[in-house]
């Protein structure tokens, strides 16, 4: 046995460009623009009909493989003998079944499928607590280790950020990443869906069991749901980081897992939510950041508050970025954006703003609402 026959995988581009009306200061005008892409894809196991989801084409196999081994369908890819892609009879212009064939029969696993669907799509789901223990009946806690550096941890949003061509194109794509111990980067996927990309990781990771088996750290560019954390229990993967927030249930989970769990990696800050005996040099990088006299420090305490200027630049494209969206950028960041104003260029400091506030906060700028006008007597 081996890694699963993959027939007809759809190579879709994750961006389309599309026509548009910009408005920007100076005036209204026609446009183009990178879009991302997205496509419904419908998977069906052993001829039965299981779920469509709705995601970003590419990494499809990937994308099923990882939803299968979150679900405890497999265990290892070779519990997958075919993925074959084919045309929908309505939507003839995508290749956009998958008819995955198992290895073994369906049998009682096919109404826990079509349970975990119907829980998946209501309004209220498991609660808390039971979601919890359902998975602890079922999926192993994590076992103690690795120790891992907190500068090294601190440097992994650049490295996503560097891996992700979709978002720069279009600023509406999310990613995962996987890491090794030390950091060391192993492979990124982007999507429509944080969850749909952290699937493509973890499909790749049980096609690439060499490579795969050093993976140690998971990061998402945006939120750490319940899910999230949940995929990376199934995948026995220690360390689940975010750039913005955790929710309750994930950090519960994360506790009750034995796992690390780190949000609003930002810069060089992070939040520990649980897990935090991994982490190992916390107190020598709070020391680093809090250094009064180092170059960086002093860098950011003059970028620490909004500038005027920038406030003006942010009127003449009429967007607004609160002061805890701003402090959530880097140094660097912020500096480029002042530099922008400097040099007066709207729009490329509108695209910026725009990509690096969603890749540190999850979220757009918000759009400036115009001032109502003072009637005249």
């Amino acid at each position: 046995m081996g890694d699963p026959t993959i027939v007809r995988e759809p190579h879709g581009a994750p961006a389309a460009s599309l026509e548009l009306v910009r408005a920007r200061a100076g005036g209204v005008s026609r446009s183009t623009d990178d879009i991302a892409v997205e496509e419904p894809l419908e998977i069906r196991l052993n001829g039965w009909r299981w779920l469509v989801t709705m995601r970003t084409p590419g990494n499809d196999a990937d994308l099923i493989l990882g939803l299968l081994a979150s679900e405890t369908v497999i265990a290892k890819a070779d519990d997958v003998e075919s993925i074959l892609f084919r045309r929908h009879p309505d939507e003839p212009d995508l290749a956009n079944v998958a008819d995955v064939q198992l290895r073994q029969p369906l049998g009682d696993l096919q109404q826990r499928l079509a349970r975990n669907q119907t829980l998946a799509s209501s309004s209220c789901g498991l609660c808390g607590a039971s979601a919890i223990e359902a998975i602890r009946h079922r999926t192993a806690s994590i076992p103690p280790g690795p120790a891992i550096a907190a500068t090294a941890i601190a440097a992994l949003p650049d490295q996503l950020h560097r891996a992700q061509p979709g978002f720069q194109a279009t600023g509406g794509l999310h990613a995962a990443a996987l890491f090794d111990t030390s950091g060391g980067f192993l492979v990124a996927r982007e999507d429509i869906g944080r969850h749909n990309a952290t699937d493509k990781v973890l499909g790749w990771r049980l096609r690439n069991e060499r490579t795969g088996a050093a993976a140690s750290i998971l990061l998402v560019s945006g939120r750490a749901s319940f899910e999230i954390v949940q995929k990376a229990l199934g995948a026995s993967i220690p360390l689940v980081t975010a750039v913005s927030a955790p929710s309750t249930l994930a950090v519960e989970l994360a506790q009750a897992s034995n796992m690390t769990l780190v949000g609003f990696l930002r810069g060089r800050s992070m939040n520990v939510y649980a897990g935090s005996e991994r982490v190992t040099d916390l107190e020598q990088l709070g020391a680093s950041l809090a250094e009064p006299d180092s170059d960086a420090a002093l860098a950011a305490a003059a970028v620490e508050l909004i500038p005027r200027a920038m406030r003006s630049m942010l009127d003449a494209v009429a967007l607004k970025v609160s002061l805890t969206d701003w402090q959530a950028l880097t140094v660097g960041e912020r500096t480029r954006l002042l530099a922008l104003v400097a040099e007066n260029g709207p729009e490329e400091f509108a695209r910026y703003l725009h990509d690096r506030t969603v890749a540190r906060t999850g979220r757009a700028p918000r759009p400036l609402r115009p001032r109502p006008e003072t009637p005249t007597s």
